[in-house]
């Protein structure tokens, strides 16, 4: 049990790597450096989400059939790799073909992480622990971004080509974590039709209809989330700060998430899960008060965000965690994601749509009030179909045996 326990550490390390993106800081100044246009600029990005669109739930499928630890190597080989094509190449073509391989890498981590914590805890007879563990998890992701953002700019200043060397470096390490994993027990899916076996599973997500809720409304909270952390990068422009600061408040921002995630099971504990859920809608309220004042002492909203983005995601993981059976766990986690993925590339342009056509201020309060009108349908609608989630105890077995009836 000692040695299974060990695949928690381990998992929060991988995911730190994984998200210990130097890169970021410099992307664009690296494109530029290599002759790209403004076009193909967001055309290099936008072939990035499209192929996470589309690999998120193959790549759920395959760590559901060969298993978590398998699938996470492959997470760990691609990213040191598409790392490399990007360094080595001065193309457009060829940085889209270095997009495509570290979607790929991602693809192969997102969902299967969540599902192999959960699977981990299930054997050693701590369910109750996931939100907790989750919650770990995501903090240690946000502080590896919130570290990179803050080193990327730094090194950057002696080239452009060293935040990817280091990179290359730290996700290498991504490599003997995953092969030291221990998968745990669990029964596999049998796959005899991978195409019918994953519209099956997802007939089974969307027609489930707790699930659905879940998915929809984490789907809401992820996109319009995204949205705001780029959303944000113009609103610093707009009060004219300094750019030599965008990476420290960017980094204050990850933090403020991972501190969210790190303190989700605690907080919860304190509020109740069905309020825990409501408190989603202040982010909708900060995006309006972000567009009626445009001050610079209201960018601590910006930070109250990403704390409450923080909190509330390990507890949507949780309750779809508990309503999926263990053999497709990882595939139903990637729909969900592909999900937000979706709900993502329709928001994101048309956002960007409102800024052009009437400007940030008024995109913002817009965005505000669309995420208090879905948010607070979803809650009323989450409070009545999840009374379960308010007692001490859950009868796991019994959700996953009503689960596999469900799915078959």
């Amino acid at each position: 049990m000692t040695t299974l326990k060990s695949n928690l550490w381990k998992i929060y390390i991988y995911k730190f790597l994984s998200e210990f993106y130097l890169i970021v800081p410099i992307l664009i100044p690296y494109y530029e450096s290599n002759g790209l246009t403004k076009t193909q600029v967001f055309t290099v990005q936008a072939s990035y989400a499209l192929a996470v669109l589309l690999l998120e739930i193959p790549s759920g499928y395959l760590a559901d059939v060969i298993g978590r630890r398998k699938t996470l190597i492959l997470g760990a080989i691609g990213l040191p790799l598409g790392l490399f094509i990007y360094v080595s190449s001065s193309t457009f073509w060829m940085f889209v073909l270095a997009e495509n391989v570290i979607a790929l890498a991602n693809s192969m981590r997102s969902g299967c992480d969540s599902a192999f914590i959960y699977d981990t805890l299930i054997q050693m007879k701590a369910e109750s622990d996931y939100k907790k563990c989750e919650g770990r998890s995501q903090s240690f992701t946000r502080f590896g971004s919130a570290v990179a953002s803050i080193l990327g700019g730094i090194v950057a200043l002696l080239s452009l080509n060293v935040p990817f060397y280091i990179n290359i470096g730290t996700s290498i390490f991504m490599l003997p974590l995953a092969l030291s994993l221990i998968e745990p027990e669990r029964k596999p899916l049998k796959s005899q039709n991978p195409l019918k076996d994953i519209l099956r599973i997802c007939r089974f997500s969307f027609t489930h209809l707790k699930l659905r809720l879940l998915m929809l409304f984490s789907a809401m909270i992820m996109s319009t989330g995204i949205v705001g952390v780029w959303s944000y990068f113009l609103l610093y422009e707009s009060l004219e700060i300094s750019l030599g600061y965008f990476g420290v408040i960017f980094a204050v921002f990850q933090l403020s998430s991972a501190l969210g995630s790190s303190k989700a099971h605690s907080l919860e504990k304190i509020f109740g899960p069905k309020k825990s859920i409501a408190i989603a809608l202040v982010i909708g309220i900060n995006f309006i008060l972000l567009g009626f004042f445009r001050e610079i002492w209201l960018i601590p909203l910006i930070f109250l965000n990403a704390l409450i983005w923080g909190f509330v995601y390990p507890l949507f993981l949780d309750y779809m965690n508990r309503l999926t059976p263990s053999e497709t766990r990882a595939t139903v986690l990637s729909v969900a994601n592909m999900t937000g993925a979706l709900s993502y590339v329709i928001i994101a342009p048309l956002f960007g749509k409102l800024v052009d056509m009437l400007s940030l201020a008024k995109a913002h309060i817009i965005l505000g009030i669309y995420v208090l009108l879905y948010g607070s349908l979803a809650t009323l609608v989450f409070m009545r179909l999840f009374p379960f989630i308010d007692k001490a105890q859950i009868d796991e077995a019994q959700i996953r045996d009503d689960s596999k009836s469900d799915i078959s």
